[in-house]
């Protein structure tokens, strides 16, 4: 399969772009001149830089490629969120035009689990209809959107991979990153005993679901929409996890269920993750698994990947 990915230099598209390789594709990586490429250069990727502003030169590089894969983001929890975003939106309306002009077979979109609302405590699948609360989830669905009108427009295969939040090695700012210097801190944030259960993804398997979906056989009635997790926990039973493998029992920081804005700033968390804390975030993902795809890390296998990684990176001593 010869394959080109946008966004490669992120922490979850460098997993992408890794799996690819070890799968034995052929992989391009389309990059920004500011992007830092040194561990997609160590893994020997051909590495391609790009003007993301640019029409002719995106078609110009997707050019020849089966399969185009965008992992690129920007939003964040904590930014403000515009519905015309530069990457989520122009950029991803920009990638799929070409990739469609360009004859491309698939444009395979790594979406997020974001998008869903709090409303229910029950285990999600793709079928649940989410009433968007926060910016950043109708920017999400927007996207979404965006790629299933091109599929329809110009007949594109495309399809789009919700991963659960994510543990992995790389890692600079995601959820796990920060909860892991709050752990260093002696300051692991619970709410009441941590009981609320939460659907998490070891991200070397969000790597292999993506290189699974550039090959797949998909059916004809199939939405090409997909949920994926790797196993579910509670926040008590992570931190137990952080604790075995960085050798220290963390202190825990009880945060009462609601919070003042004062509390939200000394701590470094947004309402979004608030929820996060108190509601279950649980995900069926039987549709992906029914067709063929299965996980292969467990939280033991995730937490130790990307503690040991972090302690290396960030020289954290205990």
């Amino acid at each position: 399969m010869k394959t080109i990915v946008f966004g490669g230099t992120g922490f979850i598209g460098g997993h992408v772009v890794e799996q690819l390789h070890l799968n034995g594709h052929q992989v391009t990586a389309a990059v920004r001149d500011t992007s830092n490429t040194t561990f997609l250069e160590s893994l020997g990727i051909h590495v391609v830089n790009v003007d993301f502003s640019d029409s002719t030169a995106l078609r110009k590089v997707i050019e020849g490629h089966e399969v185009v894969y965008n992992c690129t983001a920007d939003a964040k929890l904590h930014t403000k969120i515009s519905l015309d975003a530069p990457v989520e939106i122009q950029l991803t309306r920009a990638l799929v035009e070409a990739a469609a002009s360009c004859g491309v077979s698939r444009f395979i979109q790594l979406s997020t689990i974001v998008i869903y609302d709090f409303q229910s405590n029950e285990p999600i699948d793709e079928s649940y209809s989410s009433q968007p609360e926060y910016p950043i989830q109708s920017l999400g669905i927007e996207r979404e959107k965006i790629i299933e009108e091109a599929g329809r427009k110009h007949g594109i295969t495309t399809i789009i991979l919700r991963p659960a939040s994510t543990i992995g090695a790389r890692d600079v700012s995601s959820f796990f990153a920060r909860l892991f210097m709050a752990h260093a801190n002696d300051q692991y944030p619970m709410i009441g005993n941590g009981a609320a259960t939460v659907s998490l993804v070891d991200t070397r398997d969000i790597g292999r679901a993506m290189v699974w979906l550039g090959t797949y056989q998909k059916p004809e009635q199939d939405n090409g929409i997909y949920l994926l997790k790797g196993f579910d926990t509670t926040w008590n039973q992570l931190k137990t996890e952080i604790d075995c493998v960085a050798g220290k029992i963390s202190k825990v920081i009880h945060l009462p269920e609601t919070i003042t804005d004062k509390q939200l700033i000394e701590y470094k968390l947004t309402p979004f993750a608030m929820k996060t804390f108190t509601v279950n975030r649980l995900w069926n993902d039987n549709k992906i698994r029914n067709l063929g795809f299965h996980t292969k890390y467990s939280l033991t296998n995730a937490v130790k990947s990307a503690v040991k990684d972090l302690m290396v990176r960030m020289a954290t001593t205990y």
